[in-house]
């Protein structure tokens, strides 16, 4: 970020540093910054260039490999699910599925470039995760290079230091070493690339106007250059609509190297403007219609959101400075209505605002260029806006994975700056300082990477250091409850539903222990309100009347399936069941008629052949003692479908 002194104004534009005209710095200068690098050792000649950048190159590159490790082979995690495992668009392999993607796509958000990255992908690597991990932490690795590269563009100092730092972050973990997260680490190398380009036709266009400029300006690649940067940004924005801010970083960028921001910035800016509003509309529109859906999130008012955001930057600030006990669930503080105390985080930042504004004529520029990159891009995910993930936690890892390059930057930078100022006998304690932090970085890395490894260590992780997460209670009881440990995965929906309360998922999960612990009664008050809280969850429904007729309440059991054939009249299935409760009232009739809808509907369904066989008197009626007040059968996650036959397939308990 240049010399740390006053600027001079000049008719020639200046360069990052206000000191040096743009043309005067040789690519090789670009890296004088660097921690590891000194005047006497610098290389000269081509040759040695060559080797320093494919040791550093490697060391970035290695670095990224060995901290990741322990997700090579990790486990599917928390939405991978609804992200692919279970997604048959995703996995169809077809034109016509990924033109679904495209337009007319199912998810809760629309990152059509992300949701097609895994899409070539399932062909090769299946339902094995594997391939998946190594694809997003080769990502990942190809950021910290792209990010190296950029700031060495913008003659940055510390241009390899900061992009060390950001590949061993731990706050990264998060983002690298979860499946779902592949559109953060994929948005992020389009974004590089498109902030790359911009500053390349941006030092072109410096060219044109620099009167000692001898070289011809090249007005054609100019364009092709500034065209490239919008299309990357507009694939950056298909991958994840979290780099919607990038126009108002290119804004601050010509304040940065300018002083000012002139028409000409304002006009090149445009179409990148005109992108993020089309496809943030499109965002909010699918995350409040898909998303959220008719759920209710406790976000506040308009002072509990200030509060929240002035928080959530100082937590983030902290966190990136301290990379300690970091968490895929941070405890979600109470502000609503906020206290006076939670107002406090924003004077600490207008005040140092101020400050760094002050300063603005040197140092302050550079300080106000890093932090205000971080706080543009942060600026979607502060609470201004609501989103799904708030029903969780304020505060994620994920949110900061980009953003927290502008505070990196700013830190190599300093860094740099300092370490060529101090004197010649401090430097090798320096240099040794550097790499103990480095080494600590990627320790804490590696550590956090193998929380990541499957759900059980995430969740555990998890609970240790907060243990009112409720959506980790919920799904580490899931975890258990597929493996038959019902006493556990009651403890953990116990406490999910004391935590969420007001969610159908917590009481349905609660409501599938308690019956297959034979506790029917208590079962069928959790699943009756599950449906009251969540009464547009068909599922839910369904699990009541199979715990009603479960307990031999045919009658009331009877009734819920028959409104829920109401609204899917071709769910053989319901149409079972609903005969099974007729039959078990006596009304053998009008079961036989339901049992032949159902085979009509599904010939090859078994339970329907099977009651059917039953009500005719061609086979003998089973036990009829409810399946769910024998000892439960462990391996089953919901009450078993009433039937006169054997029971169904169960379906998983719900959790998001």
């Amino acid at each position: 970020m240049g010399n740390f002194r006053k600027t001079t104004r000049q008719r020639r534009p200046l360069g990052p540093s206000g000191l040096e005209p743009r043309g005067q710095m040789s690519a090789e200068s670009a890296l004088e910054g660097d921690a590891f690098e000194s005047e006497s050792t610098r290389p000269t000649d081509r040759a040695d260039r060559c080797r320093t950048f494919l040791v550093k190159a490697a060391i970035v590159i290695l670095a990224g490999l060995w901290i990741y490790s322990p997700a090579y082979h990790g486990d599917w995690l928390w939405d991978d699910d609804q992200l692919l495992t279970q997604n048959p668009v995703v996995q169809s392999g077809s034109l016509q599925g990924l033109a679904k993607l495209w337009f007319n796509p199912d998810g809760a958000d629309y990152f059509p470039l992300s949701y097609t990255a895994l899409w070539m992908q399932w062909p090769f690597f299946g339902p094995t995760p594997t391939g998946y991990h190594v694809v997003t932490i080769l990502l990942h690795i190809t950021g910290s290079l792209l990010l190296w590269l950029l700031l060495t563009r913008m003659k940055i100092p510390g241009a390899w230091l900061s992009a060390i730092i950001f590949a061993i972050h731990p706050v990264c973990v998060e983002s690298v070493a979860w499946v779902s997260e592949l559109k953060n680490t994929l948005s992020l190398s389009l974004f590089l690339l498109s902030a790359i380009y911009y500053v390349e036709q941006d030092a072109e266009q410096d060219a044109e106007l620099d009167p000692d400029q001898h070289a011809p300006h090249n007005s054609a690649k100019q364009t092709q250059l500034y065209l490239l940067s919008l299309l990357f940004f507009l694939l950056a924005m298909f991958a994840k609509t979290s780099v919607v801010t990038m126009p108002l970083v290119i804004l601050l960028h010509a304040w940065w190297k300018r002083g000012r921001i002139a028409w000409q910035d304002i006009l090149r800016s445009a179409p990148f403007f005109a992108i993020s509003l089309v496809l943030g509309i499109i965002t909010i529109y699918y995350q409040h219609g898909r998303a959220i859906g008719q759920e209710t999130i406790l976000v506040g008012g308009v002072l509990p959101r200030i509060a929240t955001s002035g928080m959530l930057i100082l937590f983030y600030l902290w966190t990136i400075v301290w990379p300690v006990h970091l968490l895929p669930i941070y405890p979600r503080w109470e502000v609503d209505p906020p206290k006076l105390w939670q107002f406090l985080a924003w004077p600490v930042i207008l005040g140092t605002a101020a400050w760094l504004w002050s300063k603005r004529e040197t140092w302050g520029r550079h300080a106000l260029f890093g932090f205000g990159f971080f706080l543009l891009m942060v600026l979607p995910v502060l609470g201004f806006i609501t989103i799904s993930y708030m029903r969780i936690t304020w505060a994620a890892d994920h949110f900061i994975y980009l953003p927290m390059i502008g505070v990196i930057s700013l830190f190599g930078a300093a860094a740099s700056q300092w370490y060529k100022q101090i004197e010649d006998s401090a430097k090798p304690v320096c240099v040794a300082g550097t790499a103990i932090l480095l080494g600590a970085l990627g320790f804490l890395s590696f550590r956090y990477a193998n929380a990541w490894a499957n759900e059980d260590a995430l969740w555990t992780h998890t609970l240790i250091y907060n243990h009112d997460a409720w959506q980790a209670h919920n799904r580490l009881g899931a975890k258990k409850f597929a493996r038959g440990d019902v006493e556990g995965a009651f403890y953990h929906f116990t406490n999910s539903t004391r935590l969420r309360p007001d969610l159908g998922e917590t009481h349905n999960n609660l409501g599938t222990a308690l019956s297959a612990k034979g506790r029917l009664n208590e079962a069928i008050v959790e699943f009756a309100e599950a449906c009251r809280v969540t009464p547009h969850v068909p599922a839910i429904q369904v699990n009541l009347a199979n715990a009603l007729a479960a307990a031999g309440r045919f009658g009331e059991a009877g009734d819920k399936y028959k409104d829920l054939i109401a609204r899917e009249p071709g769910n053989a299935a319901l149409i079972n069941n609903y005969g099974v409760t007729l039959y078990k009232q006596g009304e053998k009739e009008k079961a036989i008629e339901q049992f032949r809808k159902a085979i009509a509907i599904a010939p090859n369904m078994k339970d329907a052949r099977e009651s059917l066989a039953v009500a005719l008197g061609e086979k003998p009626d089973p036990n009829p003692v409810p399946q769910a007040q024998k000892a439960p059968q462990l391996e089953m996650s919901l009450p078993v479908s009433p039937t006169l036959g054997p029971s169904p397939q169960p379906t998983p308990p719900l959790f998001r």
